[in-house]
Parts: structure tokens; C-alpha cells; sequence
């Protein structure tokens, strides 16, 4: 048995909800597409995205290492002709934009990658998983700062300042694999790309480098604050905020030994090498800290449960009660190191969806015929905490048992996680006892129980249940849409003792059981 006590009287702090982002390659396409179109509208229904990444902003043709993916997938902003001569073309980002902003939901705005006719040696130059960028040797310097200003003049006039100061702007993703004359390149571009935006309004908020590595980060952290900047010629570059990349672990080893189990511990690990290494830059003090890529495991599109079995890790409630207990213990870092995370961005999208095969395994928040995987059902618990997380003690966070409490003005909201990412037998019941304090003595309390576990707002456990129709008909998606709906488990009414209110509650492993307790008000007659 797990205790913990949470004292409603105390705010921890405000909840910024910064989980609240996701992300994917191919989001020039998927938006426009009826999947896409689903997973906005759905997200913004239930308040669980606010800020969307995309690469392949400038490119104007392939976007994948296979050369499959097509120009279709691209932001397509400029052509560069033969004799050199350019057009310009801003409508497809733009429209991918308005589906955002008329959602409510904001673009972090990578300038990336490079059209086709930008650079000498122009290659896809592919990482360990055939991730691939067009990259090179910029040819006309001239031509790329005119690109980068052109786009920024069309935002503004289509957007205004006020919304894209609502923004963040990054340039590229994942310069890890450069070195030599490229790394010193990205150096470049990130400074004529930092001065470019900050040219149009000191506000627009800038940062990177988007990498994976640490020493990379360190690289960029050396340069921004004590390197030479190529476009003013003074010491360092303006940083707003600094992007990195976490992964449970890489899909380019699913097919080696060791086995590998993603645990969030790796996560906090690395988040506290990074905290360490920024105490070196005293003058970044304040700036952002984003985890703009996340996930149980990287490589979404290419590797699938049908061929790595442990892939069900994606299709599962595992992959919501890893998102939970992260969050958590980004929370409890901020508290504990004065580390604050600011955003926290999966990337995953629909890409299962548009695909007639069911519950492949991707990083994908939804699957075949639109339905919501366990992770999505968590996102959408997650966002029913309260606007203040109020203070809790009990087992310290990252173990098996967690609690994450808020309140707002309709009432206390409890969210209890028993996840220990190796356990070989979830089904198992453990019993939390949470005692409320500093509540009105003798108050009345109802109390509705939302649980997601292997029987419980599970879409996969019942695909399985259903028999695991790999092409499902529409009998099958209705069942499961229902399954994904977030309903009362079970409803019930306790009173309090002076002013604490004990409560009793059996949680599966590899489940969690969100609380929405609200004051019974007594009306006189």
C-alpha cells in the first residue's frame, strides 16, 4: 500500500499544461487529409494540444531517405530556377498554419530544410534510422537570408505580430550528425536565422538546436553565449529558448540484443545532465527549456509490432502511463532543481490512421478509422487537472506509485499512477490510501472515478478482446470509439472527517485512475 497526503490548501504551482504539443515529419500533408483534419478537430475539443512541430518546411521535393514520400509533403516556399532566378510560394504553409490558429493551437515554425538549388553537394544525408535532410554547402548566402525574410514578411502579413508572437521559431532539426564545415555552417544559419526573426520584432521568440546529444547542445550552448556571431560580428547569438531531444530508446536497435525497456528514469537522467551542463551558462539563466521530440521509442513509420512484437509498448496503456509518470517527474525536477520544463512535445500523429492495418505499433495517437490509442485517452486525462497542482507527500516520484493533484474552481482533481515500466504482470491490484487535508470540516464530497487500464478506456485491450481484427469494420470502430470515451467508472459520496477526507482505491498496475471530487453544496429549504 501506497500513502499519500494532499494538502488543498497549498498551490505548488500553476499548471501550464505542458504537455500540451505534439509533433511529426510529415504535417504538411497529414493536416489537409480527413485523419488529420480529425486529430485537430478531436484535440481541440478536449483542450489536449496547443503547440504543433513540423519539419520540411522549405523543402520543395523529396522528404524521405526512400524518396517515397514526395513533394506533397512539403511546405514547397520557393523554387530556384535554372538561371537562377526564384519564385516564391508561401500558400501551403500558410494554409497548414490557419488550421492551427483557427483551432487555437500555435506552429513552432522550423526553417528547414534546404530547397532544392540551395547548396553545393546537395544530398539527403540519412541518421541511423533513415531519417533524411537535404543538406550541403550553401551557395548564395544572399539567396538564403532573401528566403528567411520573404517568409517572415508573409507571416506577418497573414498572421499579424501579435498572434506570431505567440510562437516559437527553430532552425533545422537535429544537426547531431553534421561536423566540420556543416556543424559550422548550422552555426551560421542559426545566427542569420536568430537576427533575421528578431529583426521583425524583438518579441518573436527564437531558439534550438533541436539535437539529441548533450556535447551537441554544449557545442551550441558555446557558441551562443561565447562564439563569434556571423552576422554582427559580437559575442553570442539571442537564445529564448533551447530544444532537446529524449527517446526511450532507438528503433534502429530493435533488431539487436540486449533488449532494451524504455523507462522514464533514462528521461530524468538525461534532464538533470542537461540541467547540470546549463549552470556553466549563468547568463541563460531564465531562458526555456523545451523537450520538443519525445517517445517510448523513436523510428515511427518503418518498424511495427507485426515485426517487433515488443513494439505493443505503442499500442498499449503503457505508453499513457509513461506519459503520466514523466510528467510527474518533470514536475517534481522543476521542483527540486529549479529546472522548469516549458513544453514537452510527443512526436506522433495519424499516420496509422490513414493506413487500413490496425494497431501497427507506431508512435501514432491514433490508429485505423480515426480511433484514439491509450496514449491519446491519457492526454485527454491529463488535461482534466485543474489550473493550480497543489501540494502532495508520498513516495517520491518515479517509482511504481505516483499521484499528480490539482484544483480549480470546480473542484480537486486526483490522478493515481501505478506503473513500473518492467513489471511482467500488470494485471495485478495495489491499494493507494490519499488523505485530503485542510478541506471545510464536515463537508460532503461526490466523487466520479475515470480509470484507464488493461479493462478500463482501453481502445487495444479490447481490439485484442475482439478479437484483433486486423482490417476492422465499422462495427468494430464504433465499439472501440465508444471504448475511448472518457465516462465515469463508477460514482460515489464521502464525507469529511473534521477537515481531511480519506480515500480508499485499488489501482491495476499499468493502470491509473483519475478523480474528479466535487463539493456537495447543501441548499436550504
Amino acid at each position: 500500500m501506497s500513502s499519500f497526503i494532499v494538502d488543498t490548501s497549498v498551490v505548488e504551482s500553476r499548471n501550464r499544461q505542458f504537455w500540451r504539443a505534439i509533433g511529426y515529419d510529415f504535417l504538411f500533408k497529414s493536416t489537409h487529409e480527413p485523419e488529420g483534419q480529425y486529430l485537430l478537430d478531436r484535440c481541440a475539443k478536449k483542450g489536449t494540444v496547443k503547440y504543433l512541430r513540423s519539419h520540411f518546411t522549405f523543402n520543395n521535393s523529396d522528404a524521405s531517405a526512400d524518396g517515397k514520400a514526395g513533394g506533397n509533403v512539403c511546405g514547397r516556399v520557393i523554387k530556384i530556377n535554372a538561371d537562377s532566378s526564384v519564385k516564391y510560394d508561401f500558400s501551403h504553409v500558410n494554409k497548414t498554419f490557419r488550421e492551427y490558429v483557427k483551432r487555437g493551437m500555435k506552429p513552432i515554425v522550423e526553417f528547414d530544410f534546404f530547397p532544392d538549388g540551395m547548396c553545393y553537394t546537395a544530398e539527403e544525408t540519412a541518421n541511423d534510422e533513415g531519417f533524411a535532410a537535404v543538406s550541403g554547402i550553401i551557395k548564395d548566402w544572399a539567396l538564403w537570408e532573401d528566403l528567411l525574410n520573404k517568409f517572415m514578411i508573409n507571416l506577418e502579413e497573414n498572421f499579424g505580430k501579435d498572434e506570431l508572437k505567440t510562437w516559437y521559431f527553430e532552425v533545422w532539426n537535429e544537426p547531431d550528425w553534421m561536423s566540420g564545415d556543416l556543424l559550422e555552417q548550422f552555426y551560421r544559419m542559426y545566427d542569420v536565422f536568430a537576427h533575421t526573426v528578431k529583426s521583425y520584432d524583438a518579441d518573436y521568440k527564437v531558439g534550438g538546436p533541436a539535437c539529441y546529444k548533450l556535447y551537441v547542445m554544449k557545442e551550441f550552448l558555446d557558441h551562443v553565449v561565447h562564439g563569434t556571431n556571423h552576422v554582427t560580428g559580437e559575442t553570442g547569438s539571442p537564445v529564448d529558448f533551447l530544444s532537446f531531444h529524449i527517446y526511450g530508446l532507438s528503433g534502429a536497435w530493435l533488431a539487436e540484443g540486449p533488449e532494451i525497456t524504455p523507462q522514464v528514469s533514462k528521461f530524468s537522467g538525461d534532464m538533470l545532465w542537461w540541467q547540470r551542463l546549463l549552470k556553466g551558462y549563468p547568463s541563460l539563466k531564465g531562458v526555456e527549456i523545451h523537450l520538443n521530440e519525445w517517445g517510448v521509442c523513436s523510428n515511427g513509420d518503418t518498424r511495427f509490432a507485426t515485426e517487433y512484437p515488443q513494439l505493443e509498448y505503442r499500442n498499449s496503456e503503457f505508453s499513457a502511463l509513461f506519459l503520466v509518470k514523466l510528467v510527474d517527474c518533470l514536475k517534481t525536477i522543476e521542483k527540486a532543481y529549479d529546472f522548469r520544463t516549458e513544453l514537452m512535445l510527443y512526436w506522433g500523429s495519424c499516420f496509422n490512421a490513414s493506413l487500413p492495418t490496425m494497431f501497427l505499433g507506431s508512435r501514432d495517437l491514433t490508429t485505423t478509422g480515426n480511433v484514439p490509442k491509450p496514449v491519446l485517452t491519457g492526454w485527454e486525462m491529463l488535461t482534466r487537472l485543474g489550473e493550480d497542482f497543489i501540494t502532495v507527500e508520498g513516495p517520491v516520484a518515479g517509482g511504481r506509485h505516483g499521484l499528480l493533484a490539482a484544483k480549480s474552481a470546480n473542484g480537486i482533481q486526483l490522478l493515481a499512477y501505478n506503473f513500473n515500466e518492467t513489471d511482467d504482470n500488470p494485471g495485478h491490484e495495489e491499494e493507494f490510501k490519499i488523505v485530503l487535508q485542510n478541506l471545510r470540516p464536515g463537508s460532503a464530497w461526490s466523487i466520479d472515478e475515470i480509470r484507464l487500464d488493461q479493462e478500463h478506456h482501453n481502445t487495444y485491450r479490447h481490439w485484442q478482446k475482439l478479437g484483433s481484427p486486423v482490417h476492422p469494420d465499422k462495427e468494430v470502430i464504433d465499439a472501440l470509439m465508444e471504448v475511448a470515451e472518457i465516462t465515469s467508472d463508477a460514482s460515489y459520496r464521502l464525507e469529511s472527517e473534521s477537515d481531511s477526507l480519506p480515500i480508499s482505491l485499488k489501482v491495476q498496475r499499468h493502470g491509473m485512475v483519475l478523480l474528479e471530487l466535487k463539493e456537495v453544496v447543501h441548499t436550504e429549504h
